[in-house]
């Protein structure tokens, strides 16, 4: 039997943050894509006050608590709008149910996540060489999905754990490894908060995922927990369709989704590792005289630029690469019915041969060292990628 709207529990959504403009008025701020803002209403304010609390709290408990701070007001008239705003604030995503998920993406896009979206196994390989990673490291890889790139680490060092909003990807991530018969440690928090975080890890990796957070608190953190000699490996990706492949229309150059860089992918790498040098540049400068609580470590070798690799890997862009990459809120966008959606997918994909379900996959990583001379983005000749095999 299904509990009433008035029955259920609320919480204050973790994505966002309690803030107060200069002339008092209150109000949220997302802390994570899309970075939403929302105001606050004081009826509002008192309501974020009330399910900010371990565990959440009751509707009708919230509800009782403000009609007691409200004892002058008509009752009925009082609660109709005080439910009104419980319900605005749980559309906007301010309040969620204790446990819910945080993140657009969840559990059920684990299982074709893994399947079908493996991390290629030669570039793992080489990030596990020039990070030096053993038995003995303390890896951390951000926005880690349902642990792709972790499971592979984790293969060569028992201390492997990944930060990733997604809750559903954490329980999975985790599970997958017990499967594999690998130790995986999971953060369940936004990796805008690394510079939060404690820890001091010997490498730190994060894929295909830069794009979707603050770069500047993440870079932050990274100069916090980075060990000396550490290495901060970040994996960038370019997917190719030829105009006949069959999911050209969604994944292709051009989609209602978006338009993809067209330039070259060298030249979409080379200003990604000059913003990041950059970043590094100012953040990490511990001679630098000022009060800077979480820069912990002051008095090591700054973080530089040690250099970048490229690969290139032909691979199936199928119905279930498409199932781990486009969540709902994507579907959703598109203005069409879920359902239907997918039929067509899946009938394009169906009536096409093997050989027109391949894509192009470009890969880039650069990789940043604590203690590294020096790597100059603008000096860089890209050499030709290097041809990787599929996973």
């Amino acid at each position: 039997m299904k509990s009433s709207p008035k029955a259920e529990k609320l919480v204050a959504s973790p994505n966002y943050s309690l803030a107060l403009a200069a002339d008092g008025a209150s109000f949220v701020m997302g802390e994570v894509e899309p970075y939403a803002q929302f105001w606050l209403s004081e009826r509002e304010r008192l309501l974020f006050a009330l399910f900010a609390r371990k565990g959440g709290l009751g509707v009708e408990a919230a509800v009782a608590a403000m009609l007691a701070l409200k004892a002058d007001a008509e009752p009925g008239a009082e609660r109709r709008r005080i439910e009104r705003a419980i319900a605005g604030m749980r559309d906007a995503g301010v309040l969620i149910a204790p446990g819910g998920e945080l993140s657009r993406y969840g559990k059920a896009m684990a299982h074709d996540y893994l399947m079908h979206r493996p991390f290629p196994a030669a570039i793992a390989a080489q990030i596990v060489q020039n990070g030096g990673i053993g038995p003995e490291s303390q890896v951390l890889d951000l926005a880690a999905g349902p642990g792709s790139l972790a499971l592979e680490l984790a293969r060569h060092t028992p201390h492997v754990a990944i930060m990733e909003l997604s809750r559903g990807f954490c329980t999975e991530a985790k599970a997958e490894a017990a499967r594999r018969g690998l130790a995986l440690a999971a953060i369940n928090e936004s990796c805008n908060r690394l510079p939060q975080l404690a820890g001091c890890y010997n490498a730190i990796t994060i894929s295909q995922a830069l794009h979707w957070l603050d770069d500047i608190a993440v870079c932050k953190g990274v100069c916090r927990t980075l060990a000396a000699g550490g290495s901060f490996f970040v994996v960038h990706a370019m997917l190719s369709l030829p105009g006949s492949h069959p999911l050209s229309y969604i994944l292709g150059d051009r989609t209602p989704l978006g338009d993809r860089n067209l330039a070259p992918f060298a030249e979409q790498v080379r200003p990604l590792y000059r913003r990041l040098g950059l970043l590094f540049e100012a953040l990490d400068a511990p001679d630098v005289d000022r009060h800077d609580p979480l820069h912990a470590r002051t008095g090591q070798a700054r973080i530089a630029g040690q250099g970048i690799s490229l690969y290139r890997q032909q691979r199936p862009i199928d119905e279930g690469f498409a199932r781990a990459f486009l969540s709902d809120s994507h579907i959703a966008a598109l203005g069409v019915d879920r359902e239907a959606f997918w039929q067509d997918l899946r009938a394009r994909c169906a009536a096409a041969a093997p050989a027109d379900l391949i894509g192009t996959q470009d890969w880039a990583v650069l990789h940043f060292r604590r203690g590294a001379e020096g790597f100059s983005a603008a000096d860089w000749q890209p050499p030709a990628a290097a041809e990787i095999g599929y996973p």
